[in-house]
């Protein structure tokens, strides 16, 4: 009988860890006890749990490096049971889109559900259109039923096709790419409104890869930058720039309290 879980995720602008509330929440009508691990704020592992749950948006069809990083170094090759979740833009889930699985798996782990989970979009610069507060609204309203439908099937061993001998070299190359590609990102095409910035450093702390330093009101972006978003997302006072205007960020928090 599963006691206990850890929901184990990162999450950039905030719909990863949402969804990993949701997931407590809903295991807690099972009388199963959840904790949730932020990866940014939590270096290993204290103690061992029954079961786990994995979750990460999609970047370039991948979940972040630094998630399967801290899950190569920190879970144990052990048989327990798993979800892999991941957020992101599209209803649709990618049967190709089994990367963090195939490693799990590699592992000695049992990956029961492999899955995606709709979420508001947030990247919306160039190349995509930003949703309106009723379509966010929408979305996430749909969140807790599948969340449901997930754990549903975890616990009646509902278990999702997952092609393991599928070959994901070419996700992984052009994912790499992305990161070549994401390691300028924020120092080509963000910068700071002096007179907005309120010298919080939420960017600088918050940033998963300490790309930016904050002094003074000054901010400098490094060339380490993962293309997470969460420092332009998170700014409370929008003081953080896009191609010089002034961007409007998604606060998902803003949408809950709806």
């Amino acid at each position: 009988m599963l006691k206990n879980g850890a929901v184990i995720f990162f999450s950039g602008t905030g719909n990863t860890k949402y969804v990993a509330r949701l997931f407590k929440e809903r295991f807690k009508k099972e009388n199963i006890e959840i904790d949730t691990i932020d990866i940014q704020k939590t270096e290993k592992l204290n103690k061992e749990y029954d079961f786990y749950i994995f979750g990460g948006p999609i970047h370039a069809e991948m979940v972040p490096k630094i998630l399967t990083d801290w899950v190569i170094k920190n879970i144990p090759n052990k048989h327990k049971k798993c979800i892999v979740y991941h957020t992101l833009a599209g209803d649709k889930h990618s049967p190709s889109r089994i990367y963090l699985a195939k490693l799990l798996n590699k592992k000695g782990l049992d990956v029961v559900i492999n899955t995606s989970i709709q979420m508001p979009n947030n990247y919306y610069h160039r190349f995509f259109k930003r949703e309106t507060d009723e379509e966010i609204l929408n979305v996430l309203k749909l969140a807790p039923n599948r969340v449901d439908e997930i754990v549903k099937d975890f616990l009646t061993d509902n278990r999702s096709d997952i092609d393991y001998k599928k070959s994901t070299t070419m996700f992984k190359i052009v994912y790499n790419g992305f990161l070549v590609y994401a390691k300028k990102y924020a120092k080509r095409n963000f910068s700071l409104d002096e007179k907005k910035c309120i010298n919080c450093k939420i960017c600088e702390i918050e940033c998963p890869t300490k790309n930016i330093s904050m002094n003074d009101k000054k901010i400098e972006f490094y060339n380490k930058c993962i293309g997470c978003e969460k420092c332009i997302h998170r700014c409370p006072t929008n003081a953080i720039l896009f191609g010089k205007k002034t961007f409007i960020p998604y606060k998902i928090e803003h949408y809950l309290k709806k």
